[in-house]
C-alpha cells in the first residue's frame, strides 16, 4: 500500500515512513494536484479534510478522524491498512521517502558525530537528500510505540 499524505497529516507520513511504508506528503492547499498525484503514482489520500471527496471511482481517499498521530496509526491498522513487520522499520528515508542504502562505516567517519561514529557499527544513508542514519535510541522509541499501540 502506497500512501500520499496531506498537508494536515505531515507527522502521520513520517510515522508511516519510519514503519517502511511509502508515503508522500503534499504541502499544499489546492486539492486538484494532490488527487492527480495519487491517481498517477496509485496511491491512498490520507486527509483530514472533510471536504475532500472521491471523483472518480479509481480515487481510494480515506478521511482521517483522529488528532493524535498515534491514533491515526491506530487507525490505519484498525483498517487494515498498516501492519507492524519489524523488518521493515527504518528502511526509509524520514525526509524524502526514498529507500536507503547501507552505507560503508568508514564513509560516515566525519559525516556523523565522533560519539556516534565510536558507538555505531551501522550505517545508511538516503540515495536522495544523502542523510545518514543509524541505530539509535530512535528505534526503541519506535518498538516502544509500536507496543503502545498493540499493548
Amino acid at each position: 500500500m502506497k500512501f500520499l499524505a496531506d498537508r494536515m497529516l505531515g507527522k502521520l507520513a513520517k510515522e508511516l515512513r519510519m514503519l517502511g511504508y511509502d508515503t508522500l506528503y503534499y504541502r499544499g492547499e489546492n486539492t486538484y494536484p494532490l488527487i492527480k498525484w495519487a491517481r498517477e503514482e496509485d496511491r491512498m489520500i490520507l486527509t483530514r479534510n472533510t471536504k475532500l471527496l472521491p471523483r472518480r471511482p479509481e480515487d481510494r481517499i480515506l478521511r482521517i478522524m483522529e488528532d493524535n498521530p498515534l491514533l491515526q496509526l491506530k487507525e490505519l491498522i484498525k483498517k487494515g491498512l498498516v501492519s507492524l513487520k519489524e523488518e521493515n522499520f527504518f528502511v526509509r528515508c524520514l525526509l524524502c521517502n526514498h529507500l536507503l542504502d547501507e552505507m560503508p562505516r568508514e564513509e560516515a567517519e566525519g559525516n556523523v558525530p565522533d560519539f556516534i561514529f565510536h558507538q555505531q557499527k551501522e550505517y545508511s544513508r538516503c540515495p536522495q537528500c544523502l542523510k545518514i542514519y543509524w541505530k539509535g535510541s530512535h528505534r526503541d522509541h519506535m518498538k516502544r510505540k509500536v507496543e503502545k499501540l498493540f499493548g
